[in-house]
Order: C-alpha cells, then sequence, then structure tokens
C-alpha cells in the first residue's frame, strides 16, 4: 500500500470513528433526555403523594362524614318525591313560586345518583336569592349546575329563574 493509499484509509477510518461517535453522542444525548424528564416525572409523582399521604387524616375524616350523613339512594320515585316536597316546602317558605317542575334524567358520578329537575320559580330578588342560598347548603346536598335569573316581564319588582337542580345520594353498597 502506497503512502497515499495509507493516508486515504487513514482519513476514511476516522470519518467512519467520528461519524460513529457523532451518532453515537447524539443517542446518547436523546436518551439522557428523556431519562431526565423521566426522573423529573417521578419526583413530581413523588411530591404529590407524599403531599396526598399528609392529608389523608383529613380525607378519612371528610369520608367518614359523608358516609354518615349523606341520604342512600333507595328508589327513584321515593327520592324523587321526597325530593320534591323538600323544594315545595322551602320555597313556599321563602315566598317564591314554583311555576313549573320537570323532572328529569339523574346524573351519576362513581358511588353517587342525584334526583334532578327542571324549575322554573318566580319571586322577588330578595326572597328568591335567600331561597337559592339555603338550597345549597352543605348538608342539603343540593348543587344547581346551570341557572338563569331573568326580570319578570310582567311584575319588574320580580325576578324568574330557571335552572336544574340536583339533590345527591349516596348508592347503597352492594
Amino acid at each position: 500500500m502506497t503512502a497515499s493509499e495509507q493516508r486515504l484509509a487513514l482519513a476514511l477510518g476516522a470519518v467512519v470513528v467520528l461519524g460513529g461517535a457523532f451518532l453515537g453522542l447524539t443517542k446518547l444525548k436523546g436518551w439522557k433526555e428523556r431519562v431526565d424528564i423521566h426522573s423529573i416525572e417521578v419526583e413530581t409523582r413523588r411530591l404529590e403523594a407524599d403531599d396526598l399521604l399528609s392529608q389523608k387524616d383529613f380525607w378519612n375524616q371528610r369520608f367518614t362524614w359523608l358516609t354518615e350523613k349523606q341520604p342512600v339512594f333507595t328508589r327513584r320515585g321515593e327520592v324523587d318525591g321526597r325530593f320534591l316536597e323538600q323544594l315545595e316546602a322551602s320555597a313556599s317558605s321563602h315566598g317564591v313560586n314554583l311555576e313549573q317542575i320537570q323532572p328529569r334524567e339523574p346524573s351519576e358520578r362513581p358511588g353517587l345518583v342525584s334526583s334532578t329537575f327542571t324549575i322554573r320559580a318566580r319571586g322577588d330578588w330578595e326572597s328568591m336569592n335567600r331561597w337559592l342560598h339555603d338550597q345549597q347548603q352543605p348538608e342539603a346536598y343540593i348543587s344547581i349546575p346551570t341557572l338563569v335569573m331573568t326580570p319578570n316581564d310582567e311584575d319588574t319588582s320580580q325576578v324568574v329563574v330557571n335552572m336544574n337542580i340536583q339533590k345527591w345520594f349516596r348508592l347503597p353498597p352492594l
């Protein structure tokens, strides 16, 4: 092999080694970035788990309170009837007139089911707000996912409320 061929072979070998090193380092850099991202995710999960574990007693107390206080779902007709009576009695005690009451399909969440109504109510602004506030006390388990309050066209001293109202019940254990 001549000197120029040796130099050419040496240059070709150097290019192959340097190219391989470049490709290897590029792959190694990508792998390191993925490992770093995964490490950050694991550390974040560990911190979240530690935080949740520190709140364990608080959430256990809430769970115990809910299982003791939240009403249990029995039968659809019975639950809807009691909720409707509760709404009518509460509305009349606040001077609110329930003009239209329409039962709706219940909403469900894991371990919970709701009794749901669409209601059109009429009353003066102050009475209506007191009634709505009283409906949403924590021990009532009532939520109002949608509500539209508009002035009454016929009597401007009153407002008309169209809303969906739900009372949540705990499903009995299987």
